[in-house]
């Protein structure tokens, strides 16, 4: 399989790409997020239930393996912080030199060689992969990298695989399987019915079996994880404090009408019909190819992101492998690409107002203790200027990222409407009766 560069400029750019991240990785992280790999680490060698104790992990237990290898390492090199760093981030930056690996190679496949170089030093090179991965050390580097390649291997008919890769992804972080609906409509149409509930049940059993086995063999009480997962619905009288204040959408911007989601439980659940419309209309289309499946893995993405609660800024690097395919390779448009721009400079600010500098605190506490105090500007709840900021730009966020996805959508429509105002148009009778008596005159 043809790759977009040559085979030199291939290594020098994955070893390039390990060693910036690796060496990032050492002295960044956010420190919440960090603290409960870390303690999630701890817990799962000391034998706790990681979902027990306050401010733990919020995802299926398969992350917890890996915390508890990396605690294990930073043992072993002396309770070392800087190798622990570097190992809990290890498998981020794999993952994003596999996806940059994967997403030029299909761009090559499917358009050409120009296009594929494109797409693959636009993801090697995306600050926000970055960001995401090796900067702030979540996991959403991984879930896209598995859902990419569900959608590689689905086009190859590989339907097997893509279900399997899809139930890892879901069994990382639950909320890939919003998009389990349009590989279901994209398996139908090719497929036929048998091979679509063959896909979900695939989908499905992974990450369910996977979980069970965990839980069974760690002896522990699984009421505390489905209370973790059902946290944003009425399930368990649960009232999640953090849920409040909304995040990165409509809703930071509703928390400062002091609108309680917590208390509210339709409001956390108005994702759900919303999903299902979007669903719905992507089943009833009565032919998908693969430029429609990713225009629909994108639309179902920036709905989850528009209406879901509790939406972090890190979810926006789930879709984007998909928008990046959009604006470089399906439908190519410069005006698409500058759009992408606006949103992910607003996705940035809306980082930067979110407690996102804080992701640079460990270095500044070792190598500049002095300009600790500016982390103070990111933290939205050190002074009402900043709460409003924050509401703000979560608002700005998902009018961008509805205007997007309608900028992403409409070529089809316009195309539509041109052919329709150009198409010729039949000659009343009338008209042909008057155009031969001036004829004949």
């Amino acid at each position: 399989m043809p790759y977009p560069i040559d085979k030199k400029t291939l290594i020098g750019c994955f070893i390039g790409l390990f060693l910036f991240e690796s060496f990032l990785a050492i002295w960044t992280g956010l420190p919440y997020d960090m603290k409960i790999w870390f303690q999630t680490g701890l817990w799962m060698n000391q034998g706790i239930n990681i979902y027990i104790p306050p401010n733990h992990l919020g995802y299926p237990p398969l992350w917890a393996l890996w915390c508890a290898a990396a605690y294990k390492v930073y043992l072993f090199f002396g309770n070392n912080t800087q190798v622990w760093n570097f190992t809990i981030k290890l498998p981020l930056i794999i993952s994003h030199i596999l996806l940059t690996s994967f997403a030029g190679k299909f761009a090559a496949q499917r358009f050409d060689h120009k296009t594929g170089r494109r797409v693959f030093f636009y993801v090697l090179t995306g600050s926000f992969f970055i960001y995401i991965a090796a900067l702030w050390g979540q996991i959403n580097i991984i879930s896209a990298l598995l859902t990419f390649l569900a959608f590689y291997t689905i086009l190859k008919n590989r339907i097997t695989t893509s279900a399997f890769l899809l139930g890892i992804a879901v069994t990382l972080k639950i909320y890939p399987v919003i998009t389990l609906p349009v590989f279901l409509a994209f398996v139908l149409r090719k497929s036929g019915k048998r091979q679509a509930g063959k896909f979900a049940l695939i989908t499905i059993a992974v990450p369910t079996l996977f979980t069970l086995t965990v839980f069974a063999a760690y002896r522990w009480d699984i009421l505390y994880f489905l209370k973790t997962i059902f946290y944003w619905s009425p399930v368990f009288e649960s009232n999640p404090v953090q849920i409040t204040s909304g995040c990165m959408n409509i809703w930071s911007f509703v928390a400062l009408f002091n609108v309680n989601m917590g208390g509210l439980w339709i409001l956390r659940m108005i994702w759900i019909p919303v999903l299902f419309l979007g669903a719905i209309y992507w089943l009833r289309k009565t032919k998908l190819d693969d430029g429609d499946l990713n225009l629909a893995l994108i639309s179902l993405y920036v709905l989850f992101m528009i209406t879901y609660g509790w939406v972090t800024e890190q979810t926006f690097l789930d879709p984007l492998p998909f928008i990046l395919l959009q604006v470089l390779a399906y439908r190519p448009k410069k005006s698409s690409l500058y759009f992408l721009v606006i949103v992910q400079i607003l996705v940035y600010l809306f980082s930067l107002s979110n407690w996102g500098g804080f992701i640079f605190q460990p270095l500044l506490q070792q190598f500049a203790p002095g300009l600790l105090p500016l982390l103070k500007y990111s933290d939205p709840t050190t002074s009402a200027m900043n709460w409003i900021i924050r509401g703000r730009l979560g608002l700005a966020v998902s009018i961008a990222l509805g205007v997007f996805l309608v900028i992403l959508a409409e070529p089809t429509s316009f195309k539509r409407l041109v052919m329709k105002k150009n198409k010729p148009v039949s000659p009343k009778a009338s008209d042909i009766y008057s155009l031969n008596i001036d004829r004949r005159s």
